[in-house]
């Protein structure tokens, strides 16, 4: 008795490897999860900024110390940023971004860093987040400030 030649052929190619029903559902759902995340870091930002400019708020902190810093390591002035850091008691850090120059932020340090109470205006949203900002080690952004006394 012989075996036919097509059932033989057949025999002997290797089997497709067919995906089970898990291991798509694992995939796709890694890859809506990745595409989530992308979304969420593109958009919130984007949204949290533009609700901000239009929705102020004012909060009032001890200030303890400020630092005027341009954001840059490698001491390249074409992509830094510079900024002041500001430590208060009860505030916790903030960020202020005049956008003057080096010279400007130091002397803004130097008139924060003799301490007192100030007044800081931020974003109502950015100040709803201030919690979440500390969790995830982000340091809320100030828009103004002024001595109270």
């Amino acid at each position: 008795m012989s075996i036919p030649a097509e059932s033989m052929a057949s025999a002997d190619r290797p089997k497709k490897r067919q995906r089970s029903f898990l291991s798509n559902l694992v995939f796709w759902g890694t890859v809506s999860i990745f595409g989530v995340i992308i979304l969420l870091m593109s958009v919130v930002p984007l949204t949290l900024g533009a609700y901000d400019d239009n929705h102020r708020d004012r909060i009032e902190c001890n200030v303890t110390d400020a630092k005027g810093d341009d954001n840059n390591p490698m001491g390249r002035r074409s992509w830094s940023t510079p900024d002041v850091t500001i430590s208060t008691s009860d505030c916790g850090t903030l960020l202020y971004v005049p956008g003057s120059g080096e010279a400007a932020n130091d002397a803004i340090a130097a008139e924060l860093a003799e301490g007192g109470r100030f007044s800081f205006e931020m974003g109502q949203a950015t100040r709803a987040l201030q919690g979440v900002f500390d969790a995830i080690g982000m340091t809320p952004e100030v828009l103004s400030y002024q001595k109270i006394d």
